[in-house]
């Protein structure tokens, strides 16, 4: 088994670095503001032209440390509380510390830590399907 990931990008941070706002950079490489905020969101991964557009704006030929990739997973359990982490560790049979683990480890770990079992919970806890956070 191993992470489902989605593109993540560092653009928001890179905008404010060049004091663009997103409707500037949006005019710089010819997309909409929106999809300057979804970029940013993470919840639209870009064409290889508009990447390279975003690069160019940027003065940056390394896109790989623009656009990243981060497991599904460590998206959700960031924006829970440590009392939501708590109840869903509980309902799994795991500790917090191992479900906060998730967000620091890579497939191989996962593989030696973690059951199918176990996972299959956590996403159900998660109100997640299987699926959506990992791949066989």
């Amino acid at each position: 088994m191993k992470f489902k990931n989605k593109v993540k990008s560092h653009i928001k941070e890179l905008r404010e670095e060049y004091n663009l706002s997103q409707q500037e950079l949006a005019d710089k490489i010819g997309v909409s503001r929106q999809t300057i905020y979804y970029l940013e969101k993470g919840s639209y991964n870009p064409s290889l032209t508009i990447s390279f557009k975003i690069a160019e704006v940027f003065d940056d030929k390394r896109l790989k440390e623009i656009f990243y990739q981060e497991p599904v997973i460590k998206d959700i359990l960031k924006n829970k509380t440590l009392e939501e982490l708590d109840r869903i560790a509980s309902k799994v049979g795991i500790t917090t510390q191992k479900l906060i683990q998730l967000t620091k480890i890579d497939d191989d770990q996962l593989n030696e830590n973690y059951s199918k079992q176990e996972l299959e919970k956590i996403a159900k806890n998660l109100d997640s399907e299987f699926d959506d956070l990992f791949e066989e």
